[in-house]
């Protein structure tokens, strides 16, 4: 059994909501902090975190989106209203939120935060890259994680290919094999600099899957692939 809730922090932006969910019972659980698509902290988001919870581990998503309002909750077929809020993130801002999460997590008996692992789609799989350039995280996965290489019209958040050597983690990234928004070359230059730098990683893609492909909510879905990178990532993460 697992028990999943929003729990609430100030942050020096304002109130942060966060969405927590962990094994019940006593103890003491590794963290995944689970970082949200561009539509939100949504039940897609909500029952992966609820997922990693079976499994044992605390997971916790932190609404990025929090300085523009709480809980917002963009549906998939409203692409549209997504920009506005993409154009406002920073990085900056995303590392503060991710640092909220982890200091609001020490105080929870349940979080064992000495062991605190990244887990992001979409923007969220460039924001769990971006955070184990800046903190300590200890395995960092990043599903379709864009603009790591190139900056992105009206899109607020800056590229960190020249931060990746930065990165104190192991990694595990995940790819569409027909995913028009990140190129194979983008895929490579991750590589290179990667390897250069003597990071740890792994790159999965996923040759007949596109963008989202792990969202049983979006059209993209692909159920094969999203199973075998479900049970790449939680073996990763235990190994």
């Amino acid at each position: 059994m697992t028990s999943g809730k929003f729990l609430t922090t100030e942050t020096s932006d304002g109130l942060m909501d966060i969405y927590v969910s962990s094994p019940e019972g006593k103890g003491r659980y590794p963290v995944v902090l689970v970082l949200m698509e561009a539509f939100g902290v949504n039940q897609h988001i909500r029952n992966v975190c609820d997922r990693l919870a079976a499994e044992g581990f605390l997971a916790a998503a932190p609404d990025i989106y929090h300085r523009f309002g709480r809980k917002i909750d963009v549906p998939y077929a409203e692409r549209k209203d997504i920009m506005p809020l993409l154009g406002k993130l920073t990085n900056e801002g995303i590392i503060k939120d991710v640092r909220s999460t982890i200091n609001f997590l020490d105080d929870l008996p349940t979080a064992d935060t000495k062991i605190v692992n990244s887990m992001g789609f979409c923007v969220g799989g460039f924001c769990s890259a971006l955070a184990a350039t800046k903190l300590s995280i200890k395995k960092m996965i990043s599903f379709y994680g864009g603009g790591m290489v190139h900056k992105r019209d009206g899109i607020g958040l800056n590229p960190i290919l020249d931060d990746l050597k930065l990165i104190k983690s192991k990694c595990l990234f995940f790819y569409g094999g027909i995913d028009a928004s990140i190129s194979h070359d983008d895929i490579g230059a991750i590589e290179q600099k990667l390897t250069a730098a003597k990071v740890p990683f792994e790159v999965s893609i996923f040759e007949k899957s596109d963008h989202g492909f792990f969202c049983d909510e979006r059209k993209t879905f692909n159920e094969a692939d999203a199973k075998v990178a479900w049970e790449k990532s939680l073996k990763f993460l235990r190994d």
